[in-house]
């Protein structure tokens, strides 16, 4: 806050001297400086205006008291309203594990075949004369009315209880075991004889020597001729017999120009003893 010096140019010692002792005439000087007089306007205009904010606010009284009173009437209504929506929510609930949906449904059919023929009876006692137009017209859309949606609901709980009875049923059974593939008993014959039999293959037919003209050869002369070259044996002017068919013991090997020896795939049969013979009883006739 800025002071104006001027007024204490013209001022002697003394005089500042019982001014500084004078706080009354401190104070009224500074409420004569300008700053201090725009504050106080600028107070006396806010509280002028909180005033009537406020007198405006307090016109909305009666209408805020009217709403705080429907406010608490809705929250009663909601609270009996939540009371009896547990009630009926138990009540639904205890219905339902007592009923299934078959009983429910048979007590639904029941119930639309009843209204059924009430409304039928209603119609012939119209047509008989027995029942005035008026009273025929409301009395009959409403039990209609109520046919209709007894109909409809009991088509739902007919579709409700065949989507019941598609579902799978889910069934715990305990699973089943692999099934044990029997092992072969081991064999009790070495391991060549359960090798199996190798096929050897067919020898070549040999050349036939050369014959002069004019003559035949025979066995005797085909065996008096030197053997070819790279067989063991003389050449013969017949097929070869075939191999016979046997497997190759370990510990041979094969010989060129020569099949494999025939052994059999089986052991030879062991000896049997002759069957225990059992004494003459006496009295029995061998």
């Amino acid at each position: 806050m800025a002071v104006d010096s001027s007024k204490f140019n013209h001022l002697s010692l003394s005089q500042l001297n019982e001014l500084l002792e004078d706080d009354a005439k401190l104070g009224h000087m500074a409420q004569e400086m300008d700053e201090v007089q725009n504050v106080q306007l600028n107070k006396e205009m806010t509280l002028a205006g909180n005033r009537s904010l406020a007198e405006s606010n307090l016109l909305y009284q009666p209408k805020l008291d009217n709403q705080k009173a429907t406010l608490t009437q809705k929250y009663q209504e909601l609270q009996a309203l939540m009371e009896l929506h547990q009630l009926k929510k138990t009540k639904l609930d205890q219905q339902s594990i007592n009923a299934s949906l078959e009983t429910l449904l048979a007590l639904l059919q029941a119930e639309g075949a009843k209204i059924e023929e009430e409304t039928e009876n209603m119609a012939e006692n119209f047509l008989d004369g027995g029942i005035q137009m008026d009273s025929f017209i409301d009395e009959y859309l409403s039990k209609r009315k109520l046919a209709h949606l007894r109909r409809v609901k009991i088509e739902k709980l007919q579709e409700m209880v065949l989507k019941g009875q598609r579902l799978p049923q889910v069934s715990l059974q305990p699973q089943s075991r692999p099934s044990e593939v029997p092992q072969a008993p081991s064999s009790s014959y070495p391991a060549a004889f359960n090798t199996p039999p190798t096929v050897m293959p067919r020898r070549a037919v040999p050349p036939p020597p050369p014959v002069q003209a004019g003559m035949y050869p025979t066995p005797f002369t085909m065996a008096t001729q030197q053997p070819a070259p790279g067989l063991p044996y003389a050449a013969s002017p017949c097929p070869p017999v075939p191999s016979r068919i046997g497997y190759q013991p370990p510990g041979q090997m094969p010989q060129p120009g020569y099949p494999v020896p025939y052994s059999p795939q089986y052991p030879p049969a062991l000896p049997q003893r002759p069957p225990q013979r059992l004494p003459p009883n006496p009295g029995f006739i061998l």
